[in-house]
């Protein structure tokens, strides 16, 4: 069975005698085991491990000339939200584009009109020709072929300020010279604080462009999250060769691609941003967060660490504008924002993070400024989890670990939301491989649907434990960390304590606050064409812990059917 003995069932909500005090289970999912998980259905579209095709209908540009397209919205606050889109063909190119580029380029005005009303439009926003965007992906390999170098679309950012929350909105993108888009909608998000529940939030990660992802999405989207956030790994672009073929070996010197893994098909990203646009992505206010397969370095070689001084996350960068500048942070791989009534702290794996390190420094910083009683909820989030018991980057992000958990656990971080490992894993609280009350629960979500495929191998599993010097991730700082937490043994012999329910399955999450110290998680899995709840927990934040203590507000709810997440 996936549940060990720390999580308590609880048939039909009811809350059981053995239940502890800070998880409460609300269904019997223990009746899963290892031979009835329905590993890689075929799902509506074609093969699940397959990309969409890159004539899909949904994946082409249809406006013409410098109209607007890849419309989508970034979370800033409870009264502002950024605007991006896309003007322009991205192209090849052997040349390099220079800095001049856009004051040599015509370049259309960023607008946006919105309203409360959806006919006449009460309001303009625009921004200065300074916060466009562009990159360029050149491959300056030996065998590359500089015919297929990238330059993108130019890309526009207005943020909509002083935004009455709670309020649906209607809005159109572009410059009257050169096109308007269509009509879009957005509800604008609850008020920050201690006041907004239920808050709904949706959760995803390592999702792709493929028939799995699709299901994953409509879901997420069914379910009318508030606001949604995307642990990394958005696209994918980098599995695929820069002649768009989806093959990551070579073998070939014909100069018709570049060699896996630095060769990238960049107009994937396009393709991804303008399905993604009608599925959710203009129409739900996103929080992005970043992965292994933004790095995208531009030369031939091991990654390094962060931006690399624009030799990497470019395309992640240029079309993302994290709200960095806001919570204090120089860097947009990590960032805080205050969401309903959480404080959420994005962080990164694949940046320094030592105790020395800028990042570090920040998040003690950020810290600092958290109270609980405006938000008293506090999450965190970075791509690489800290606790996965698959053998698939198992104990990878182990550095990060050691340097962070404590600065974490000490600030009483509730939750920590995870993908990479493709899978889905939930910890009990925990703390340095312990279970314990006052500690974090830890969630992977990495089963988003990418071309990957899943993880289904467990390292406690008979002969499955990886070789301590085979666990290190080439795309993040710190080195080799290996820690022996089980009696000596870099594995456990079977489930560990810590690990609540796993199983490796498509889907995604909904968290629901619902008051000062009872969160709703629910597990939403696309098995079959159809969304089924598989795990459904209340993270219940301990007031008698001396790093989670605060007031509390409202009383804990005491039935499955206080739950208000919809899940579609």
């Amino acid at each position: 069975m996936y549940l060990n003995e720390f999580a308590c069932i609880v048939l039909l909500g009811a809350l059981g005698p053995l239940a502890h005090a800070w998880t409460r289970d609300l269904q019997a999912t223990n009746v899963i085991s290892n031979l009835q998980v329905p590993y890689n259905r075929t799902v509506v579209g074609g093969d699940p491990l397959g990309q969409l095709s890159l004539n899909d209908s949904r994946l082409q540009r249809t406006v013409q000339g410098l109209a607007p397209e890849q419309v989508h919205l970034t979370y800033v606050s409870d009264t502002q939200v950024t605007v991006s889109w896309a003007t322009g063909a991205s192209n090849s190119t052997a040349a390099s584009i220079n800095g001049n580029f856009l004051s040599k380029t015509t370049v259309p005005a960023s607008f946006v009109q919105y309203s409360m009303a959806r006919i006449t439009y009460t309001y303009n926003a625009t921004s200065l020709p300074s916060t466009n965007t562009f990159y360029t992906q050149i491959y300056n390999f030996s065998n590359a072929n500089p015919a297929l170098n990238y330059s993108s679309p130019i890309f526009h950012h207005v943020t909509l300020q002083n935004l009455t929350s709670d309020t649906l909105y209607y809005y159109k993108v572009g410059d009257p010279q050169y096109g308007m888009s269509q009509q879009f909608n957005f509800t604008s998000a609850p008020a920050v604080g201690n006041t907004s529940y239920p808050f709904v939030l949706g959760v995803v990660a390592d999702i792709g462009l493929t028939p799995n992802t699709t299901v994953t999405v409509q879901h997420l989207a069914d379910a009318n999250p508030q606001v949604w956030t995307l642990i990394g790994d958005l696209t994918y672009a980098d599995d695929m060769q820069s002649n768009g073929t989806t093959t990551e070996g070579n073998g070939s010197s014909t100069y018709s691609y570049v060699p896996s893994p630095e060769g990238t098909y960049q107009p994937w990203w396009d393709m991804w941003y303008r399905y993604m646009q009608d599925a959710i992505l203009s129409s739900v206010p996103f929080l992005p967060q970043h992965g292994n397969h933004e790095i995208e370095a531009q030369y031939l070689g091991v990654d390094v660490a962060g931006l690399d001084n624009g030799l990497q996350f470019q395309s992640y960068v240029a079309r993302n504008p994290t709200p960095h500048n806001q919570s204090g942070s120089t860097n947009p791989l990590y960032y805080s924002v205050n969401v309903g009534p959480a404080h959420m702290i994005y962080l990164t794996s694949y940046d320094d993070f030592s105790v020395t390190s800028p990042q570090y420094q920040w998040l003690v910083n950020d810290l600092a400024t958290f109270n609980r009683k405006t938000t008293p909820w506090l999450v965190a989030t970075f791509h690489a989890p800290w606790y996965s018991s698959y053998v698939n980057h198992y104990k990878e992000n182990e550095c990060m670990r050691l340097a962070m958990e404590d600065v974490l656990y000490n600030n009483g971080v509730d939750i920590v939301l995870n993908g990479h490992c493709h899978e889905y894993e939930r910890s009990n609280p925990v703390y340095n491989f312990t279970v314990n009350e006052c500690g974090a629960v830890h969630i992977t979500m990495g089963d988003g649907g990418n071309i990957e495929g899943l993880n289904k191998v467990f390292a406690d599993s008979p002969g499955q434990c990886p070789a301590p010097n085979t666990t290190t991730a080439k795309s993040q700082p710190g080195g080799y960390c290996p820690t022996y937490v089980y009696d000596g043994q870099f594995c456990a012999s079977s489930q560990p304590a810590w690990s609540a329910f796993r199983e490796p399955a498509y889907g995604h999450g909904i968290l629901t606050f619902e008051n000062s110290t009872h969160a709703l998680w629910q597990w939403n899995r696309n098995l079959d064409n159809e969304n089924v709840n598989m795990d459904a927990v209340y993270v219940i934040r301990q007031l008698s812990c001396s790093n989670k203590a605060s007031f509390a507000v409202g009383a804990a709810p005491t039935t499955a059917g206080n739950a208000t997440a919809t899940a579609g």
